[in-house]
């Protein structure tokens, strides 16, 4: 059984006033639960956290013991009032995401608004592991803008003068990190999927994160296939929902290590 809890979390400075950010939590049943918070995807311009298919998602993570989180940030309007920590740090990280060939909404002030967000998230959740019955591990993960952000919320908060809990493992579908000065040791691994001819989000900052962080103290798993759809959690469209998450699952689940962990590629099924 699953039982979901819907929170007001915390409420965010807009250039229109304050605007309430609310969550979605999916509680299993059974001893506590690691929490994943997701981050959904949109652009930092659309997308919410209600989606039809979150409450599937949610049961087929329950049977790996994770609860889940599908949470409000804030979007491209109105627009966000940054903290002024993080307002001061705007310049030098755009600097230094100059020459990428992300979109440059995707390295703006809107990006910054969703560290702040999931940073209270993770705070609230946190002071919340009683009531929720978690056991005090935390895993972030989101497509598109939703894996930019993940990326975001596991290394610019030292820098953003941010608290959060520690962060255990991110996913990052379809997504990148532009910031390579920012990057730091945070003891998280990285479990990610791109389609490389994906134009959304191209595949240049992932692969390089991924190469340049091997025997790293956060290392990045990049699986790579061409079938892979934007955003999706599985390799092809005919990888199997509950496939594709028990094999997240796993990845959580395994031994730490410092470099990435093989995951094989899937057969394609007809």
């Amino acid at each position: 059984m699953v039982r979901t809890v819907t929170v007001t979390y915390a409420m965010a400075p807009t250039k229109a006033g304050d605007r309430p950010l609310m969550a979605d939590i999916h509680l299993p049943d059974g001893p506590a639960s690691d929490l994943l918070v997701w981050l959904h995807a949109g652009g930092f311009r659309t997308g919410s956290r209600l989606h039809r298919n979150h409450a599937v998602i949610a049961r087929r993570f329950a049977l790996h013991g994770i609860a889940t989180a599908f949470i409000d940030y804030r979007l491209a309007r109105p627009p966000a009032v940054l903290r002024a920590n993080t307002a001061a740090m705007l310049p030098a990280l755009q600097a230094d995401a100059a020459g990428t060939d992300m979109p440059e909404s995707f390295c703006g002030a809107r990006p910054l608004a969703v560290v702040e967000d999931a940073c209270a998230f993770l705070c609230f959740a946190q002071s919340q592991s009683v009531a929720w019955n978690l056991s005090g591990t935390f895993l972030v993960g989101g497509s598109s803008a939703g894996a930019i952000s993940a990326l975001n919320t596991l290394w610019l908060p030292t820098f953003l003068g941010l608290e959060r809990p520690a962060i255990s493992t991110v996913f990052a579908f379809s997504g990148g990190f532009v910031y390579p000065s920012f990057r730091h040791a945070t003891g998280a691994r990285v479990y990610a999927m791109h389609n490389p001819a994906d134009i959304r989000v191209p595949v240049a900052s992932i692969r390089h994160l991924a190469e340049s962080t091997t025997n790293s103290d956060d290392p990045v798993t990049l699986i790579e296939d061409d079938q892979n759809a934007h955003g999706d959690f599985r390799m092809t469209p005919q990888d199997p929902l509950r496939d594709a998450i028990a094999r997240i699952a796993a990845f959580h689940r395994s031994p730490a290590a410092k470099t990435p962990i093989a995951l094989p590629k899937l057969e394609t099924r007809s």
